[in-house]
């Protein structure tokens, strides 16, 4: 109950976006914009100022992202084993291939920052640093080739892939404080707290965002590899999580903060790569949705498992 009630605010902001959405009046062109808003104007001052002034180990940080990445790599081959259970056409398990091993951070740094505060906060934008372009690098790969062998066009993305890793504002934001951070380059108080401020309110937007964008078409149809996809990405992945902990000797934060991670259901930028590069954009929309109501549930069940297994202070 009490991992339950950690929960419940950042799913009530989720369910007040569907509601301005679809009751509300608020129309999906706002919500684009929103996004982008969100994306590049007020998440990445928080990473910035998170990381800048966190307490970081060199040592803890390079076990805990090397564990992390360990884990993600085996969401991955998890992910590729899908087609050999449910039977669909490579361009649509391309494009759901993603849905494992992808992570939705608004609602991870929202649980974050409540379970662990700043540190705990700065570990898991390192993790997300170093994950961002190995996973959209092996995203795009994964998709082009399905979509080529099908003798589709995608939309360039060859071109686009570097170029969008380096130019990413997340992951420029989560550098640039590693570098404050390390280099104890001083900052500009009214700069920081102007940063501070617009960070503030990125998580409570990105939350609306998330239940703006949820979306249910043809789920009948499909139903199996949703299903797959869900559970693989809820169950599956916080079990190799747990597994790694175990054999390797990380503290206790660091743990949580990956099985956090681990448990997070996937990112509603999937669908924007799967629908730009040609691929089967509705059925990651809808196990985008389906992971996100699934984790209502499966996410209280993993705190719990967390506080009892890795408690901190």
């Amino acid at each position: 109950m009490h991992a339950a009630l950690l929960i419940l605010p950042d799913f009530a902001i989720i369910l007040l976006g569907v509601i301005l959405l679809r009751r509300l009046g608020f129309p999906e062109n706002f919500w684009k914009k929103a996004e982008l808003l969100i994306y590049y104007v007020l998440f990445p001052p928080l990473l910035f100022t998170s990381v800048a002034t966190a307490k970081l180990s060199i040592m803890t940080a390079g076990s805990f992202l090397a564990v992390g990445v360990t884990m993600m790599m085996g969401a991955v081959l998890l992910s590729g084993a899908v087609k050999y259970l449910v039977k669909s056409d490579d361009i649509t398990h391309a494009s759901a291939f993603q849905c494992a091993f992808r992570f939705n951070s608004y609602i991870g740094f929202a649980l974050c920052l409540r379970l662990y505060g700043d540190e705990g906060f700065a570990l898991l934008a390192l993790l997300i640093a170093v994950w961002v372009p190995i996973s959209s690098a092996i995203s795009v790969a994964k998709l082009a080739k399905a979509v080529s062998a099908n003798h589709e066009t995608p939309n360039a993305p060859r071109r686009s892939t570097l170029f969008t890793i380096v130019t990413n504002p997340l992951i420029i934001a989560t550098v640039s404080g590693l570098i404050v951070n390390v280099t104890a380059i001083p900052m500009p108080t009214p700069l920081m707290q102007m940063l501070k401020e617009l960070g503030n309110a990125s998580i409570a937007m990105g939350l609306l965002a998330i239940g703006a964008g949820l979306r249910t078409e043809n789920i009948r149809s499909t139903f199996a590899l949703i299903t797959t996809a869900t559970a693989l990405r809820l169950i599956a992945v916080p079990v190799i999580g747990l597994l790694l902990c175990w054999l390797f000797p990380l503290e206790n934060l660091s743990c949580g903060v990956l099985l956090l991670f681990a448990a997070l259901p996937t990112a509603s930028s999937c669908y924007v790569l799967a629908a730009s590069m040609g691929g089967n954009g509705p059925i990651v929309a809808n196990i985008t949705t389906a992971q996100t109501l699934a984790s209502m549930v499966t996410l209280p069940f993993w705190i719990a498992i967390i506080q009892s297994m890795f408690p901190v202070g």
